[in-house]
């Protein structure tokens, strides 16, 4: 029943107006002079010649129409749903090009971007390294797609390996140049195609982070209106106070981070016993996963390096030197980061005795 009123409905959009050209063109001059004479167009100034024109005119029109759906009907070939989508979003990339506020837009809510290389000093090819039987950078990918908040996870790299690895495994990935220093750079890099409002770099070497943490970040850059979002977990134990790998971060009065550093801050003056420290102050160790607006990472690229980032080779310290004040999201959460051989092997242990 259906296809039948659309086949009429097909029918009648160039039957009625031939209908309609016909009944205006075949008409005589003797029958247009007869109804002329009759007319509302006389009484209101119109020649007889003005008359039949319009009439003509209008046929002419209505033909033409009758034949353009002919074309469209039977003639032209059909687009396809798919080529018409992909004209589609060609149209939408042009137009967002031109306009910065469709841009802003299109983009996703957040993100997570998760850069990896192979080529680093301790432990080379440490993302496609096997952990439990999977590389660390799938595990990594995959506690990144349990984010509630995150609307896609990508990996960042600038080796075919991992390329190709990321393309195995189903993860999106982004070729990001091999003069990228830090994750950071390399967010800024891939920024626009990874499209996002908001995104959170995640380590390739963290196969264990926490989705809710992720989730966390996100909402303390919602909440607050932060653009810049890290997290930390207060030190309980006094050895981690002085070993440099255990980055500290300094927080004032409102929560928010005032300095990042190997050492312990603040230092206690007069006390020797690490565990006395503890007792007289709040130590924060920074777990090293961080949210950034577009705002943020726009900014990060127009900073230069500073003395302390290199001495304490911390690449937030670029914020802090700015007059940057990261929100922080206070956890629970124990990072067990892969930087030497040695890790993965402890990892290993802590996933055969958690699993």
């Amino acid at each position: 029943m259906l296809n039948a009123f659309y086949t009429i409905l097909e029918v009648s959009t160039f039957t009625i107006p031939f209908f309609i050209a016909a009944l205006f063109l075949l008409r005589s001059n003797e029958s247009y002079n007869e109804r002329y004479e009759n007319s509302k167009f006389k009484f209101i100034g119109f020649s007889r010649r003005q008359y039949i024109f319009i009439f003509r005119f209008i046929g002419i029109v209505c033909a033409i129409v009758g034949l353009f759906a002919i074309y469209k009907n039977y003639i032209e070939e059909p687009v396809s749903g798919i080529e018409e989508s992909k004209d589609f979003w060609e149209k939408i990339e042009r137009q967002k090009k031109d306009d910065p506020l469709l841009k802003t837009a299109l983009l996703l809510s957040a993100a997570i971007a998760i850069p990896a290389r192979m080529g680093s000093t301790r432990f080379p090819g440490k993302p496609l390294a096997m952990l439990g039987g999977k590389a660390v950078i799938e595990r990594v990918f995959e506690n990144c797609t349990k984010s509630r908040l995150a609307e896609k996870s990508v990996i960042l790299t600038d080796s075919v390996e991992i390329m190709e690895f990321a393309d195995h495994i189903g993860a999106p990935s982004i070729m990001t140049s091999e003069k990228c220093a830090s994750g950071t750079e390399r967010i800024i890099e891939a920024f626009d195609e990874i499209g996002a409002e908001f995104v959170v770099n995640v380590q390739g070497d963290e196969p264990f982070v926490s989705p809710a943490l992720i989730d966390s970040i996100i909402e303390a850059h919602r909440a607050n209106l932060a653009d810049i979002v890290t997290a930390a977990r207060k030190i309980q134990d006094p050895d981690a106070l002085f070993n440099p790998n255990v980055v500290k971060v300094l927080r004032g009065e409102d929560g928010k981070s005032l300095y990042f550093s190997r050492s312990p801050l603040p230092f206690v003056r007069g006390e020797d016993d690490p565990a006395k420290w503890l007792e007289r102050s709040d130590y924060w160790h920074h777990i090293g996963i961080y949210g950034y607006s577009a705002k943020a990472l726009a900014r990060y690229a127009s900073l230069p390096v500073t003395k302390m980032e290199k001495a304490e080779s911390l690449e937030q310290l670029r914020f802090v030197a700015a007059g940057y004040k990261f929100e922080i999201v206070e956890t629970d959460f124990t990072s067990i980061g892969i930087d030497t051989p040695s890790d993965l092997a402890a990892a290993e242990k802590f996933l055969e005795k958690n699993s």
